[in-house]
């Protein structure tokens, strides 16, 4: 069930390109970033519902590594975000001839430019930091609580929160390089800031993360209970 939002999410994006005008290309950083965080976390209910939907309980009491296990869905998360990735350039680009748009540097000054590029490798990089912000505090959240629909408020919230502020709100903390352009009008050089900031607290929730499932007596359900 949980899996099946996710495909018809990435469905519908690619037919929306090649719907497309071909004159007319599309921002390609909608398909890269803007419309690819809530999939991430989508993916994230996906790969964990089936342990918050009862057995992880079951999988507490087993002589295994509850951290292995979540750190293998983590790299499960990655290749599938890097498929996406991959997919949506390789479409645009067959749809379109090229693949242009902004694109940052990680060099001190973190300048950015319009570039045509022949790879999705660029821009995988350019938002990574943002990627696995928002993949973090969507498990954790959901761990933590032991919900689904809360890791999915907390991923989605932060997206709205974003979209609406144009990361006018929290500027060190915007997923978007869309909207650090536009916040490097007052805070100039604001990638590397940002993208470190993104880095930091990705880290720290990795942190809580991995004590919150290594911590067996949170999902063994005792009689009491």
């Amino acid at each position: 069930m949980w899996g099946l939002p996710p495909l018809l999410y990435v469905l519908m994006l690619g037919c929306a390109i090649w719907s497309s005008d071909p004159e007319q290309p599309g921002n390609a950083l909608f398909y890269g970033e803007l419309a690819f965080y809530p999939l991430v976390v989508m993916l994230c209910a996906a790969l964990f519902h089936r342990e918050l939907g009862g057995p992880m309980e079951i999988y507490a009491t087993f002589p295994q590594s509850l951290t292995g296990m979540a750190a293998r869905k983590g790299l499960i998360l990655l290749a599938v975000c890097t498929g996406y990735q991959a997919a949506w350039f390789t479409a645009y680009q067959a749809k379109f001839g090229a693949v242009t748009t902004l694109v940052y540097s990680y060099g001190p000054a973190g300048k950015s430019s319009i570039r045509t590029l022949h790879s999705f490798m660029p821009l995988l990089l350019q938002m990574l930091p943002a990627l696995l912000f928002i993949a973090v505090l969507t498990l954790t959240v959901m761990l933590t609580v032991k919900k689904l629909y809360a890791g999915l408020f907390a991923g989605l919230a932060l997206w709205m929160l974003d979209i609406l502020s144009h990361g006018s709100w929290l500027p060190y903390f915007t997923i978007y390089t869309v909207h650090i352009q536009e916040q490097s009008k007052e805070i100039p050089d604001l990638f590397l800031p940002n993208r470190l900031v993104l880095l930091s607290a990705a880290l720290v929730l990795t942190v809580i993360l991995n004590y919150t499932v290594h911590d067996r007596s949170r999902w063994i359900v005792s009689e009491e209970e």
